[in-house]
């Protein structure tokens, strides 16, 4: 999806463009920074053979989960490297799907912020996530 349609998802959403991650660019993302959420749409070049979401291309999604936390990333050029991240598949994502992610802020510290989400389509669950970020917007920032 490449125009600025937003999804039909209730939601206060922003479009943002998520690039520059190699294989697994995933494109057009829609951000409620106020709710914590993240969405695609799920497009053919994200899939893998049997037409589903390759895990590849989720866990590069979920990696922004960041992003989805206001008080951290919104509105500022603050990067923030994952520093590790976990992803445990339970579901599958047809081609065609709204991928909601809900982000929640576990903890900060000056130099690192905590976050874990739920991935879902049509209120399914379809993987969980965690993720430690380096915080360069902390006082002691480098």
């Amino acid at each position: 999806m490449s125009d600025q349609t937003p999804p039909p998802i209730p939601g206060n959403w922003a479009v943002a463009h998520v690039g520059n991650t190699g294989a697994w660019t995933i494109g057009q993302v829609w951000i409620d920074h106020a709710a914590g959420r993240m969405c695609m749409l799920v497009q053919a070049h994200h899939c893998n053979a049997l037409g589903s979401i390759h895990g590849g291309a989720m866990a590069t999604f979920a990696d922004g989960q960041a992003g989805a936390v206001s008080d951290y990333t919104a509105g500022t050029s603050a990067h923030t490297p994952t520093v590790t991240l976990t992803i445990d598949y339970i579901g599958s994502t047809p081609e065609g799907s709204w991928l909601v992610m809900d982000v929640t802020l576990l903890r900060t510290t000056r130099t690192l912020i905590f976050t874990q989400a739920v991935l879902s389509v049509d209120g399914r669950t379809v993987a969980r996530s965690s993720a430690i970020y380096r915080n360069f917007s902390g006082k002691d920032a480098q």
